[in-house]
Formats: C-alpha cells, sequence, structure tokens
C-alpha cells in the first residue's frame, strides 16, 4: 500500500467532513446516472456514499497502489493466494463450465472438479426420482444435512432463499448446532427408513458436525441394523479416509479440495442440498449467476467494476470515516438469512490484523457485520442507524418483481426499502411536515451511507451473481488491508480448545492445571462446587 495515496485520502477526506449528501445531489441532478451501474442483472446505487468523484478516482489509486489486478488474476488462475498455508483458493474453478485446464501442483483441477459434479447430477436424479432407497427398499421422503460454519450456512441460506424454485416433495432439514435438542426435535418427525444424512465437513474431524453423525448413525442402526444404516449415510469432505473410517461407503462419498475454505464451499458438493431440493438445472443457473459475476470481476475496469467499488466504498467508510459496523438489510423474506452468511464471509476472512510479512497492520479492517430483513428492521434497529451515535453504512437489497403475486405488498415493501434510503441521506428538513427546529428529540441530521443493490428477481441466477459479488468485495479489501482473508486461525484456535477442555468436563478432578475461571466453570457446571455470594 502506497503511503502517500493513503495520506493523499486522508487530506480529501478533511475536505468532506462538512460537506452534507444533499448538498452533493443538489449540485449534481445526475447524481443517481454518475454514481451507479449495473452487472449481471443487479443494480448498484451508491449515489448515497458520501464521496465525489474525486474520492472514487483516489480509491482507485490506492488499489492500483496494492497491485489489485494482479492479486485477481493471481486468485483465478491458482496462485497461492492463501500465503500462510500455501494453498491457491480456486472456488470460482467450481461454477466455470468450460473445460479450460487450470494446473495445480501438475494436476488438471477442472477434470476432477467436473467429475465430481457429475457424480452429484447422478446421486440427486436417483434420490429424487426413487432410484435411490433406503435399506428396507423404501423411497427417501427426507434429508438431514449436517455441518456448521460455511457448510451449513451456505447450504441453508441458498435453500431458504430459492424456495419458489423447489422441484421435489422431498424435505430438507439442517443441523449445525451440537445442542442435543436441535437433533432430537429434527429426527422425532422422522423414518430412518426413509431417511438420508449428508455429513459436510471438509476435515472430517469438525467436533460438533461428528458429533451429530454419531447420534444420527446410531439412530440409523438401532432401527436397520448397522451395516444398513451406512447406506443412509453419504460424505462431503476433503478427507474421503476419515469418512470411510467413519462407516461411509466410498461410492456415497463426494469430495472437494483444499483450495476450497468452508465459507466458499457452498459451490462444491456441499452443495447437494441445494441441487437436490432444486434440480440440476437451476444448481446450474446459480452456478452461472457466479460466474458471470467472476467474468465481470476479472475484467471490468475499476470504476465500473462492481466489486471493486463496493470494497473501495467499504474501505473509505471504515478507514477514514471510522464506521465500525455495517448492515446488511434485506427487504426480500427469502434472504432472511443472507446477513447471516455475510457475516461469515466478512468477518471470518477479513477480521484479523496479521499483515503479510508478518507483523501486524496498524489500521482497522473487516466492520462488524449484521442486519435482518426490513420492514421488520424499521421498527427495531432503524431506529439507532436515524439517530444513533454511530454511522452504520447500510447495503439496502429489494427486488423490483417478488415472487409471492401480491402486488400491493411489494409495491409497500419497495417503497419501505427506498424511503428509508432516502432518510438516512437527507434526514428531516425545515419543509418537512412535522418538523420541529425546537424539539431536539425529533432531529435526524441524515448523511448517513448507504448502498442500494436492486435485482429484477430473486432467482437461481441472480443469487449466484449476489454471493459472488460480496466474496470478490470481501478478497480487494483483504488485498488492500495486507491481510490474508483464507485463513481462519482464531477458529481453529478454538478447535482445539474444545478437545483439550472436553476431557475435563468429564473428570472435574483434573482440572488443576486450567486457569481459576476456566476450572472454576466446569466444577460448577458439573455441581461440584458453589459460588459464593457476598
Amino acid at each position: 500500500m502506497s503511503t502517500t495515496v493513503w495520506s493523499d485520502l486522508q487530506a480529501h477526506h478533511k475536505t468532506m467532513v462538512e460537506v452534507h449528501l444533499r448538498e452533493l445531489f443538489k449540485e449534481d441532478p445526475n447524481r443517481f446516472l454518475n454514481f451507479s451501474l449495473t452487472a449481471k442483472g443487479i443494480l448498484l446505487d451508491y449515489s448515497k456514499q458520501r464521496i465525489t468523484q474525486q474520492t472514487l478516482e483516489k480509491l482507485c489509486k490506492l488499489a492500483d497502489s496494492c497491485y489489485l489486478s494482479k492479486y485477481i488474476e493471481d486468485l483465478f488462475t491458482g496462485k497461492k493466494v492463501n500465503f500462510s498455508e500455501q494453498r491457491a483458493v480456486l472456488h470460482t474453478a467450481l461454477r466455470d463450465p468450460s473445460s479450460t485446464p487450470l494446473f495445480i501442483d501438475g494436476q488438471d483441477v477442472k477434470s476432477e472438479i467436473h467429475k465430481v459434479q457429475d457424480h452429484m447430477i447422478e446421486a440427486i436424479d436417483a434420490i429424487r426420482n426413487g432410484g435411490w432407497r433406503g435399506a428396507t427398499g423404501k423411497q427417501i421422503t427426507d434429508i438431514i444435512s449436517l455441518g456448521i460454519g460455511g457448510s451449513d450456512l451456505g447450504p441453508s441460506m441458498v435453500c431458504q432463499a430459492l424456495d419458489e424454485y423447489k422441484t421435489t416433495d422431498i424435505k430438507l432439514h439442517f443441523v449445525s448446532n451440537v445442542d442435543g435438542k436441535t437433533l432430537a426435535s429434527v429426527l422425532k418427525k422422522l423414518d430412518p427408513k426413509t431417511t438420508l444424512c449428508i455429513v459436510n465437513s471438509k476435515t472430517f474431524t469438525t467436533p460438533e458436525t461428528l458429533q451429530n453423525a454419531k447420534a444420527i448413525k446410531m439412530w440409523f442402526s438401532l432401527s436397520l441394523g448397522e451395516k444398513e444404516a451406512s447406506g443412509h449415510l453419504i460424505g462431503v469432505t476433503a478427507n474421503p479416509t476419515e469418512a470411510e473410517q467413519f462407516g461411509i461407503l466410498k461410492q456415497n462419498i463426494f469430495e472437494f479440495w483444499d483450495f476450497v475454505g468452508g465459507r466458499y464451499s457452498v459451490w462444491s458438493a456441499v452443495g447437494l442440498p441445494i441441487a437436490l431440493l432444486l434440480g440440476g438445472d437451476h444448481f446450474k443457473d446459480f452456478l452461472a449467476g457466479a460466474n458471470a459475476m467472476d467474468e465481470h470481476f476479472r475484467f471490468a475496469p475499476f470504476l465500473s467494476n462492481m466489486p471493486v467499488l463496493m470494497a473501495l466504498l467499504g474501505i473509505w467508510n471504515i478507514n477514514f470515516w471510522d464506521c465500525r459496523t455495517h448492515a446488511i438489510i434485506a427487504y426480500d423474506d427469502g434472504l432472511r438469512q443472507f446477513p447471516d452468511y455475510l457475516q461469515q464471509l466478512e468477518m471470518e476472512s477479513n477480521g484479523k490484523k496479521a499483515a503479510k510479512e508478518n507483523g501486524f497492520v496498524d489500521h482497522a479492517t473487516a466492520p462488524i457485520i449484521w442486519g435482518g430483513v426490513g420492514c421488520n428492521g424499521q421498527h427495531a434497529y432503524m431506529q439507532l442507524l436515524h439517530q444513533g451515535t454511530q454511522i452504520v453504512p447500510v447495503d439496502f437489497l429489494i427486488a423490483a418483481v417478488g415472487h409471492s403475486g401480491f402486488e400491493e405488498h411489494h409495491r409497500l415493501l419497495m417503497a419501505s426499502c427506498l424511503s428509508q434510503s432516502k432518510a438516512l441521506m437527507e434526514g428531516n428538513q425545515p419543509e418537512m411536515s412535522g418538523f420541529d427546529p425546537l424539539n431536539d428529540a425529533k432531529q435526524c441530521f441524515g448523511n448517513r451511507p448507504s448502498n442500494t443493490l436492486v435485482y429484477s428477481k430473486l432467482t437461481p441466477r441472480i443469487l449466484g451473481s449476489l454471493i459472488a459479488l460480496y466474496e470478490h468485495k470481501v478478497f480487494v479489501q483483504g488485498v488492500i488491508w495486507g491481510i490474508n482473508s483464507f485463513d481462519q486461525w482464531g477458529v481453529e484456535l478454538g478447535k482445539k480448545l474444545v478437545k483439550e477442555i472436553l476431557p475435563y468436563l468429564k473428570d472435574p478432578t483434573q482440572t488443576s492445571s486450567l486457569d481459576s475461571s476456566t476450572k472454576g466453570l466446569i466444577c460448577y457446571l458439573n455441581g461440584k462446587e458453589s459460588i459464593k455470594i457476598p
């Protein structure tokens, strides 16, 4: 990163501090046209950001100073951009339909990817058409998908978002929580004779997923017999050996690879539930939408590149306006899990401070991502966004056409979305009804930044493009911040400590080596010690 360019942006920011968005709109009647663009079925209106054309040009210089174009090409061509683990990052290859070879360490990964995709299509056709039956010969009616993190958030979010495109009566049940109540509530509704279970785990060592898998395997075994239970289990993993040792038949294992991170795995065989629910054609449309955004990201100039612009606007808000949170507000009930999905994508990817060349960065990185569905938020947390002491940038998402057929509902939904972004930008003014300059409690000052993303309708293709858009935004920000967006050592520490603490919960007498807090909590949870009440 060029310190000169960064300093230039800091100086430019000082000239913008007293500028209100209302003034920028008055000065430029074409501001919407000048600060919006479309790509792959999505419109991005960023005119309500606190920027000028000069701001954008300076931000693009920042991207150039970080060699962003080179890193984008490295991403797509299999260079080891995950530098702390010395791995390529090729989730983009999972959605590339071309047969052009892509070699990693001498192996054409494209041919392997397409082989697994063919295996997926064969399996979903057999399950959906009754060719794959349970041990007693009954047709499959229900599928449990086990996973946690990306292997749950991805397929669960997509299946919920695209429920209108469901083409089967088979019911999907997602289980991620290791709280036994979650699994019990699912199993009591199901018949093991007509149920399959997909175990999604990249390493096949994830403790929460394996604990649930063991319980389900026992559930199958008690009803069907241990040998027959294997035919009701499917494994999706980068460690097929562990899956086989667990008892999953080799032909029921779908592989993905080290070059696919968990939070990017929805495009891999982890997406099997999506393909089962929607059918192969819709799943291919979903991949095609992501691939279309990949092409746009790879080749579009920065000033007309949607992921790059969203990333740069985020950096402008985080590093120069000191905005430490970012809200995702979807005026589309299908996207009610989308903020949770993006929370993992952004915070696990860029929630770190370790720099590329060892040491630590001295600037802010990932904001806290949160949000929900409008209009619900308008009667809850939007109050803070309008009048709170923190400035929270917002991404509003809205479809031009809904799936319900209730046109009046959708008009009200659209009006609600547009009114919120307008209110955040303008605040209230003397000419507005109810304005009272003597009542500070009613003052909304506006000048609060937002993007609005509009798409024609939430289809498999549009959702694919939308997810890829945010993936690439996150990558760009990681490059500019000088961090690795593709490792997660904090997550790994948590996994390690789970294994260390678990034995102490079985035998609290062995806790002497632990800190007093952990020891005290373990004893209390086991009923061995009371808290002293003063």
